[in-house]
């Protein structure tokens, strides 16, 4: 009876024994490799300036006459967030400025016009060639649209305004706005006499295309 506990005792330390080295001698696996998450990834969207641009229109008379015309972009950029605007800034070159409401079979009036809009009386683009938007911040509404915050630099004040815009595509932005001129001492009135007393706001729609 002895010698058969003894042979199970020396069976079962013997397997333990080969167990133990069988363990010790197992090669390591190497730990699967985890790729940290992106959390609030952000990138850069260069405005293409031959694809975007600034669409103006100023009423006179209290809405009974207007004129329109376009202002090109110098440069700028875009901020997306996790797929979405978060901000940006574009700088515009107030001596691009053009009337386009009046037939170009009628240089002289928009040839008088255009002078006029970057004279002292309207833009004074001889001492303010450059005009400034930065976004300060972006806030989503219900309707699937920002709310854009941000500072407009024009005639060398500064103020703030706030607006919606859209977000097209991947790369195409949309918006529309409206500024009082006389709170950037854009602060020619005209007369009813001659038929050019100026409207105090103007409208601007804005075509951005990243790339």
């Amino acid at each position: 009876m002895n010698r058969h506990i003894a042979f199970v005792v020396l069976v079962f330390s013997g397997l333990i024994f080969g167990l133990s080295n069988i363990l010790q001698n197992r090669p390591i696996e190497l730990e699967e490799k985890v790729e940290p998450k992106l959390v609030n990834v952000l990138d850069t969207l260069k405005i293409d300036v031959s694809k975007s641009n600034i669409f103006w229109k100023g009423t006179k008379m209290m809405g009974l006459g207007k004129h329109e015309g376009e202002i090109a972009i110098q440069n700028g950029f875009l901020l997306i967030q996790n797929n979405a605007l978060s901000g940006g800034e574009i700088t515009v070159d107030m001596n691009t400025i053009t009337v386009t409401d009046i037939p170009e079979t009628d240089p002289i009036p928009i040839r008088n016009l255009t002078n006029h809009l970057k004279s002292p009386d309207f833009f004074d683009v001889d001492k303010y060639p450059y005009s400034n938007f930065q976004i300060t911040k972006v806030e989503p509404t219900l309707n699937g649209k920002f709310q854009i915050s941000g500072l407009l630099d024009l005639k060398g004040i500064t103020n703030s305004v706030l607006f919606e815009a859209e977000q097209i595509s991947e790369d195409r932005f949309s918006a529309s706005l409206e500024i009082d001129r006389f709170d950037w001492d854009i602060a020619y009135s005209g007369n009813w006499i001659d038929r050019t007393l100026v409207d105090r706001e103007i409208q601007l729609r804005i075509e951005l295309v990243g790339y």
